[in-house]
């Protein structure tokens, strides 16, 4: 079925949420992981923020860093997914607060725009529990985040 995922993270709730997804799906599926960040700025706690989320994973993803080289983050994430073959793209939903009508953040829609293999898109925990009625669609690992 699945045998890599590609992950494009940044720093919020949203990112780690889809994070611990995807490495819940791969201890399932026996697939691998890449987490994928677009260097959009200088950001010092990127690497703090990669080694939180993948603590506990039993097999580490690969981490990559890219930069965008005036293209959009979605085709960044895009052309990344066809570089490394990967066969399903999961991204986190918006970071914003939990009134907003926009389930996609803009970075999530490019994603979902530009890409060419299927992408899964996972609530955050928060907006979740602002939503009683997504609670039966939440894994466990992603309210425990």
């Amino acid at each position: 079925m699945f045998r890599h995922i590609l992950v494009p993270v940044g720093l919020g709730a949203g990112s780690q949420a889809a994070a611990q997804h995807a490495l819940n799906l791969s201890r399932w599926l026996g697939c691998k992981v890449t987490l994928v960040h677009v260097l959009e700025n200088a950001e010092g706690a990127v690497y703090e923020t990669f080694a939180q989320m993948v603590q506990g994973a039993r097999r580490k993803p690969t981490v990559l860093l890219v930069e965008p080289h005036g293209q959009t983050v979605g085709a960044v994430v895009a052309q990344t997914a066809q570089q490394t073959h990967a066969d399903l793209i999961v991204i986190g939903c918006h970071d914003a607060a939990p009134q907003t009508s926009e389930v996609l953040g803009p970075t999530a829609q490019s994603v979902v725009a530009e890409s060419k293999v299927p992408v899964q898109v996972v609530p955050t925990a928060v907006w979740g529990q602002s939503k009683p009625w997504l609670q039966r669609f939440l894994g466990r690992a992603v309210q425990e985040i």
